[in-house]
């Protein structure tokens, strides 16, 4: 019977096929050597090599193949050397000694647990959950550190290098680490522990790489700590306030002044205007035409309320019309004092928070880029802390998040 068509596609130019045996899910192939004879370990020569027979055959699981398992029953052939007078077995390029699978085999079981866990893997690919722990562990080690050289690497060669800064909670109110993210490339970086000033500084002193980093831009939130930080380590790069960041501001403004007239409302129009208070915080052009009559209706309630609306509308298309930099630093002068004329705490704080960072607001016209796919990786780490219960080793933590985050990146 011939195999040479299913030899290329098992893809395992060392062995060739000689038997095959189909059974429910399972396929086994009988395989054997291309060549009759190895080399010697010891004197790296076959001149003097003879065979001694075949001790045994192994069952080594493979890649699955035409929707079945895949067995392959390797020959453990015993060789002689008569210039060393050593004994030893054939040795396989595919498979290490006593191991039951094949290298590739190990290699893309470990790669199904990344988006999963190790329990819904191992079910899966039905193998004990032990073996592929081990695996998993030993595989996550060598690749979480492959994908950060190469991602510090294209980060390090790009001539307009935008990085990203931005906080994710381990327990939320009490624990946080820094994430640092190529915006360019889209790519996560590195997990930094803690958030303050002192933390970070220490994390770049034990990790000088980092700072031989040239970027154009950082962008990051309105935190005191990441600002300061960016200020001393990458001084000729320029700060952009996270436009996300920013709206929230002045949303949360918005809602604070519909807080205050809701209750100056009658029951029925203070509930209608609680029940769809999501209206008012919504982009206007993004509304359907029934939102829009709704909209209408919510406004009509309170004069302020609809004077805070047109002024929260104004920024967004600040955001966005804005043609370049010296417009963009007159039409928020403009927008600030028409924020002036609303009489209301939460707009004058807004107000002050807007006029404190006004220079790195202004500078998203410069390079217009955002955090947004920043906050798409820390909602990865959340489901990843959330599948796993969190993860007490620290190193397996940043290592499972280097993965989790740069999967596109993962060698299958």
């Amino acid at each position: 019977m011939y195999f040479h068509s299913i030899n290329d596609l098992l893809d395992l130019p060392e062995l060739r096929i000689t038997s095959v045996q189909k059974e429910m899910d399972t396929i086994e192939f009988g395989v054997e050597p291309c060549t009759s004879l190895q080399s010697c370990p010891t004197c790296r020569s076959k001149e003097r090599v003879i065979r001694r027979g075949v001790a045994y055959r192994r069952k080594v699981r493979d890649l699955a193949a035409f929707g079945s398992k895949v067995f392959l029953h390797l020959p453990a052939i015993r060789l002689y050397c008569h210039s060393c007078k050593v004994s030893f077995v054939w040795d396989y390029e595919d498979v290490e000694p006593k191991k039951q699978v094949t290298k590739r085999f190990e290699k893309q079981a470990s790669s199904y647990v990344v988006g999963a866990t190790v329990k819904h893997a191992a079910a899966l690919l039905q193998m004990p959950v032990t073996s592929l722990t081990r695996w998993f562990y030993r595989w996550m080690n060598t690749e979480s550190q492959r994908i950060q050289k190469e991602c510090r690497e294209e980060a390090a060669a790009r001539p307009t290098l935008v990085l990203g800064l931005d906080d994710f909670a381990i327990r939320k109110g009490h624990t946080y680490n820094t994430g640092l993210h190529d915006l360019r490339g889209e790519t996560f970086l590195d997990v930094i522990p803690g958030r303050t000033k002192e933390e970070l500084h220490d994390y770049i002193e034990k990790n000088p790489e980092w700072r031989t980093l040239q970027p154009t831009a950082v962008v990051l939130d309105l935190a005191r700590s990441y600002h300061r930080f960016v200020k001393e380590i990458y001084p000729s790069a320029i700060r952009i306030a996270d436009r996300y960041h920013v709206n929230r501001y002045v949303t949360e403004a918005l809602q604070h002044i519909r807080k205050t007239e809701q209750k100056k409302l009658t029951p029925h129009a203070g509930r209608h205007l609680k029940r769809n208070h999501h209206l008012i915080g919504k982009r206007q052009d993004r509304l359907t035409e029934r939102e829009q009559q709704e909209l209408s209706v919510l406004l009509s309630y309170s004069p302020l309320l609809q004077q805070a609306h047109a002024w929260k509308e104004s920024f967004m298309d600040w955001y966005d019309k804005s043609s370049s930099y010296n417009l963009a630093k007159k039409g928020f002068q403009r927008w600030l004092q028409d924020g002036a004329s609303i009489d209301h705490p939460a707009v004058k704080s807004c107000l002050k928070t807007m006029q404190t960072w006004q220079e790195e607001i202004c500078n998203y016209h410069k390079l217009r880029y955002t955090n947004a796919a920043v906050e798409g990786k820390n909602n990865k780490i959340k489901a990843l802390q959330r599948r796993h219960y969190f993860t007490r080793n620290p190193e397996g933590y940043k290592q499972r998040i280097l993965l989790e985050c740069n999967e596109e990146k993962v060698q299958y």
